[in-house]
């Protein structure tokens, strides 16, 4: 099969047209007025000079913003004042601007080049305004977002927590179908935690106001691809030397909460003895996991308390006892998919080969996984790797944007006929599994 042209915007009308001509424009308005709107606050807190830094970053966003809505050429990226900042990617976005230019003969627009790329580019850059900052170049403009998305879903951890701690108190007297049917209802609860997400919404809230176990069998018939069994099959057959798990976040604040009890669940029962968790390391599409995001929630959920504080101590217990591992790596913030990992950044692809699983959450970890490429919804999920294969993948995702792959013939269209944004509306979810087998 030939492969396919990469999405972009250059399509008007599309999902990636729609995009960057509306969506993304509005993620860097929000910034903007965050930013103006506390400048005082910010100033108090972080000193005289954050006044300025907001001017300085309130500028870059705007500049960025015309550059986007005029479809500019996009521009080299700076580098990182601090020499011995360890994850400055400046050159490597650099030399992947110089390839495209190299390869296509023109210099990438935000309507032309593939949508993965501008979409990567615009977080990149308003990471860059702040980094070039003297006091707010740690600072993240989404920050209060996620925490209030957290905040807000409170009463829906609360009943996740009182039923995975129930869960997971009672492992001992659970049979080996019973044991089946509890993880494969906390992945559909991972799965559906994934709804949750600010981008999409372009940072209007997205919390989760429901208990989700009262929606999970209305919710089965959404499931277009569901994997559940052969992932169970592939855990109960690891060795008990072999159950070296590696989560790749997307979402912070509810989705995050859900990630972190389907793999409390499968610690307590044995399936798990090592956990490798990868968040991002910079302010990445509104609402995915940062490392000081991972770490604040797990101390807000202690300090509120009830079974969700409990259940987060136990969470701090695995990092604190080094059977939970917080790994921080650039190379998810960059532009790259991931069947470029192995030339880019092999000592990451080695590590990954090393792990028994490797579960990718969400539409972005899913678009790099398939190269964000216009492929046909028929094409096996292992095709469309392209030969990215450390370990067995798992991938947990609803449908919010990007490819959608390894459909039986005849899903897309009669899924379409009752919804017709069904591949964006994130009411559809997959729960995809290649083991390369």
């Amino acid at each position: 099969m030939p492969q396919p042209q990469p999405l972009s915007a250059s399509h008007i009308g599309s999902f990636a047209y729609l995009t960057v001509k509306d969506r993304l424009p509005v993620i860097l308005t929000r910034v903007v007025d965050y930013l103006y709107r506390e400048k005082d606050s910010l100033g108090n807190n972080y000193g005289k000079a954050a006044r300025e830094d907001c001017k300085k970053v309130i500028g870059r966003c705007s500049q960025l913003k015309n550059e986007m809505q005029t479809n500019k050429d996009l521009l080299p990226l700076q580098a990182h004042p601090d020499p011995s900042y360890p994850y400055d990617d400046a050159n490597i976005w650099n030399r992947y601007l110089e390839n495209y230019i190299r390869v296509t003969g023109v210099a990438p627009k935000w309507f032309t080049a593939p949508w993965l790329y501008v979409e990567c580019y615009m977080y990149t850059r308003i990471h860059e305004s702040l980094y070039l900052c003297n006091v707010l170049k740690d600072f993240d403009p989404f920050m209060d977002q996620k925490r209030n998305a957290l905040i807000d879903s409170k009463e829906a951890i609360e009943a996740l927590a009182v039923h995975v701690l129930s869960l997971c108190g009672r492992i001992s007297t659970f049979s080996q179908e019973q044991l089946k049917q509890h993880v494969i209802k906390l992945i559909e609860i991972s799965l559906w935690g994934n709804r949750c997400d600010l981008s999409i919404s372009g940072g209007a809230d997205k919390s989760q106001d429901s208990d989700v176990l009262l929606l999970l069998d209305k919710l089965q018939s959404k499931i277009l691809v569901n994997n559940s069994e052969s992932l169970w099959q592939l855990l109960v057959a690891l060795p008990e030397d072999q159950r070296d798990i590696v989560l790749v976040l997307d979402n912070a604040g509810f989705e995050l909460v859900t990630d972190l009890c389907l793999l409390a669940f499968l610690t307590e029962a044995g399936f798990v003895t090592s956990l490798t968790v990868h968040p991002k390391i910079r302010p990445w599409f509104v609402s995915d996991t940062t490392h000081s995001d991972l770490t604040w929630t797990i101390e807000k959920l202690r300090e509120t308390g009830g079974s969700a504080g409990v259940l987060a101590s136990k969470w701090q217990s695995y990092i604190s006892n080094g059977r939970w591992k917080i790994v921080n790596n650039k190379f998810w913030t960059l532009c790259h998919d991931f069947a470029d990992m192995k030339e880019i950044d092999p000592e990451l692809y080695s590590q990954l080969s090393k792990s028994s699983l490797i579960i990718f959450k969400g539409d972005l970890n899913y678009r790099k996984l398939t190269g964000d490429l216009d492929w046909p919804t028929t094409t096996s999920l292992e095709h469309t790797l392209r030969g990215f294969c450390p370990a067995p993948v798992l991938a947990i995702r609803t449908a919010k944007g990007g490819p959608v792959v390894g459909l039986a013939p005849g899903v897309s269209e009669r899924t379409a006929a009752v919804t017709h944004d069904w591949n964006i509306s994130g009411e559809y979810g997959m729960i995809q599994l290649c083991t390369f087998s």
